[in-house]
């Protein structure tokens, strides 16, 4: 099974786009500065540029993997916090990021506009973790309440 037939009843994927090409991941796996995870390259091989409902709340975006080198170098995102890579957003101004943290490297958020490892706040260890066993939903969520 893959990571959409597995996604929590939580997350309902909205929007999405065509998967991304081989190239697309490869060029990706060339800018990052860390490892590039692999449940963001399965998510990618099956559709990206997702927009993902949370709990009929709020959204979250995860990008294709030219979304995020695009996002990563607008937001210089490695100028201020290093050897990490931001997947998406929550369109309210928050960054998801794979980041090695004060909790360990996972997934967290931070705002775009203060992008310090110090103020990243750990999401979950894995994005499947988020979407498919709800693990961080109410960190995504807290804002939106």
């Amino acid at each position: 099974m893959n990571i959409f037939e597995e996604m929590s009843s939580m997350f309902f994927v909205e929007v999405k786009e065509a998967p991304a090409s081989d190239e697309d991941v490869r060029e990706l796996q060339n800018f990052s500065s860390i490892k590039v995870p692999c449940e963001f390259e399965e998510i990618s091989r099956i559709a990206t540029e997702l927009e993902i409902s949370v709990n009929s709340k709020m959204y979250i975006r995860i990008w294709s993997p030219s979304g995020c080198i695009e996002m990563n170098e607008a937001h210089n995102v490695q100028k201020y916090i290093p050897d990490s890579l931001a997947i998406g957003d929550d369109e309210g101004g928050n960054v998801l990021i794979y980041l090695e943290g004060k909790d360990g490297f996972g997934l967290y958020m931070v705002g775009f506009g203060n992008l310090d490892v110090e103020d990243a706040i750990l999401i979950a260890p894995t994005l499947r973790d988020l979407l498919v066993n709800n693990i961080g939903i109410d960190v995504v969520m807290s804002g939106y309440v």
